[in-house]
């Protein structure tokens, strides 16, 4: 193997020959890794390499990737084609894209070719991606594409058209291929339904870029490839953390791009979140948590976390993780008085980020009053945007971050708030108080404990349910039922009964009363639409949304705020407590009731007076 420096980043392969007898062994790879392992401040391996002579398959086995082509020396002319891939340390551009709060979405080919090739090539549906293009996805998204796109578009014709779209690649950062891609692409193939497999062969070469995509740890795949969709579509979520997505599928999660959109609760549900208490400087956490789009230096991002460090008695830095080993979130607090000040609170990239900023501010303000703090303020120097947004919404004031707290809210200051409306508004924007004495609507609501586990939190066995701490996060959920009641005045309130499973024996009921939210919309609609809008917000799956639906509609209850009571209120005496309030048990549908019912239940609690 001959090479050279030409370049201060560049490793240029002049030849690489193998004798033919010792092919197939993996010696020209070990030759060019060799090669790079010498030269670790280059940053780019390129080869220049005649296009007709058909080993283009040799390259790719290198991991190398067609980037250009240039005239060839040739009297009769020839074209050489430009094979590169990246090498050493991550570059500026490489480290901004991995170090992103915004979601990451890898683009197949096929959206690729819509977006830069030209009017005059006849794409079917090319509109749906040049969605991606709209003013309103900047900030919203990271868009980037595996090394493997260049091998596509380079077969690409025409030449001009195939020209114009390695051009229009360079606007996107390509993200870094990992030693596993091919292991771990020929598992995915392995995962594939077999049929599928057998009828396109196209799909091994969609395993690679999808095996670049999850590497990366991309949060979208997004192609309008529809046998890719469905071969991909019941497992590679659950199994490698990656939604395959059609462009307007993307899209649609992105609009509104409102607080309430971007929460996921099926992030949260199913990832095993912990707090990690962090004891000592480790490099690690602080390169997962440096604002690299903001610039920050990574020598000031260490001494901030030190300040907490070197204060133990009443400082704490813990990090929220998941069983993945995912990092969601960073957060340094100090209690001092009657104040809690947050001096680091930082969110994870892409997903896992959009998701947790508007439920990390529940935990603060529960850390606060476990601590008898009386306020909260921030004073965190490289705040993201999504977090100011979500302290914000929750009721820090804008220009101090600062907010006042208590377990009970304050009857002078509450006197006047009469209105369902307004005893909504406080109570979300003050969490945890509840205004009780108001003519607020209730609902009691039945539910069976298999659903009750992971819609409310609720946990009636040995086996760990839902996560408390995340329960903790949670904000939002939805609960589908037949449409049997139309005329909800909201918001209201609910109180939740857990019942008795289908089929379970009667020693395994619960019937009690367990937690109470806040219904913040009802809607009788289509079960497709319910099913598209709102599965990912309850924990039904979709042939048990259908059965609750009647004449292909279902009832669509969103509800937030759940609290799980620290008591629950067993049947007898719920059911002398119902009777007082002209509730006739048994409890076996969605019933209405006086609000001092609800008033009633809360100061059973143990100790609720004393709050």
């Amino acid at each position: 193997m001959l090479y050279g420096t030409p370049r201060h980043h560049t490793l240029k392969l002049v030849h690489v020959c193998v004798n033919p007898d010792t092919r197939g062994l993996g010696l020209a790879r070990s030759m060019v890794e060799f090669a790079v392992a010498s030269n670790p401040e280059r940053s780019t391996i390129t080869a220049h390499c005649r296009s007709d002579y058909g080993i283009d398959d040799f390259w790719r086995s290198l991991d190398m990737t067609p980037s250009n082509e240039r005239p060839g020396r040739a009297r009769k002319g020839s074209t050489l084609t430009i094979w590169t891939r990246r090498i050493g340390q991550l570059d500026l551009l490489e480290e901004a894209l991995y170090a992103s709060s915004l979601p990451l979405a890898v683009l197949d080919s096929n959206v690729v070719i819509d977006l830069y090739s030209s009017d005059a090539v006849d794409r079917h549906d090319r509109q749906e991606s040049l969605g991606l293009t709209e003013d309103w996805v900047v900030g919203l998204l990271e868009l980037s594409v595996s090394p493997e796109v260049s091998v596509d578009v380079n077969g690409f014709t025409p030449e001009a058209e195939r020209k114009r779209i390695q051009s229009g690649l360079g606007e996107l950062v390509p993200v870094r291929r990992g030693s596993g891609m091919r292991s771990l692409a020929d598992a995915l193939v392995a995962q594939m339904p077999p049929d599928a497999v057998r009828r396109d062969s196209s799909l091994f070469n969609d395993a690679k870029h999808l095996a670049d995509a999850i590497l990366a740890g991309a949060d979208y795949f997004v192609t309008r490839d529809q046998v890719l969709l469905e071969a991909t579509r019941d497992w590679i979520q659950s199994e490698h953390g990656i939604e395959v997505v059609r462009p307007v599928q993307l899209l649609q999660r992105l609009i509104p791009p409102s607080a309430l959109s971007e929460f996921r609760s099926d992030l949260l549900e199913s990832v095993g979140l912990s707090w990690h208490r962090i004891a000592a400087s480790d490099p690690t956490v602080e390169e997962a948590f440096l604002d690299y789009v903001g610039g920050e230096k990574a020598t000031f991002f260490r001494k901030q976390l030190q300040a907490i460090l070197a204060k133990p008695a009443t400082s704490r830095l813990e990090m929220l993780a998941d069983e993945r080993g995912r990092r969601w979130a960073l957060l340094g607090t100090d209690v001092s008085g009657d104040v809690m000040t947050v001096s680091t609170i930082r969110v994870g990239r892409g997903r896992l980020g959009s998701t947790i900023a508007f439920q990390l501010i529940r935990h603060i303000r529960a850390l606060a009053l476990a601590g008898r703090a009386t306020s909260i303020t921030v004073k965190e120097p490289s705040l993201a945007p999504m977090l100011r947004t979500a302290l914000e919404a929750d009721g820090f004031d804008s220009t101090t971050l600062s907010v006042a707290i208590a377990s009970r809210p304050d009857d002078a200051l509450t006197a006047e708030l009469t209105s369902a409306e307004e005893v909504a508004g406080y109570e979300r924007m003050n969490w945890p108080q509840l205004i009780l004495d108001r003519d607020v609507p209730l609902w009691v609501i039945p539910i069976q404990p298999t659903y009750a586990r992971g819609l409310i939190g609720y946990n009636d066995t040995l086996l760990q349910g839902r996560d408390k701490q995340a329960l903790g996060l949670a904000r939002e959920f939805v609960y589908f039922g037949a449409p049997t009641i139309r005329n909800w005045s909201l918001p209201a309130r609910a109180l939740w009964y857990v019942t008795k499973d289908d089929g379970a024996k009667e020693a395994t009921a619960v019937r009690a009363l367990v937690a109470h939210s806040r219904i913040v919309d009802c809607a009788v609609i289509g079960v497709d639409d319910a099913v598209e809008q709102y599965r990912s917000f309850g924990v039904l799956k979709e042939r048990e949304i259908r059965a609750r639906s009647r004449k292909d509609k279902v009832q669509v209850l969103r509800f937030e705020d759940t609290h799980i009571l620290d008591a629950p209120v067993g049947r007898r005496t719920l059911d002398e407590i119902l009777k007082k309030y002209k509730v006739n048990p048994p409890l076996l549908t969605t019933r209405a009731a006086a609000p001092g019912l609800f008033d009633e239940i809360l100061r059973l609690q143990p100790g609720y007076e004393s709050r």
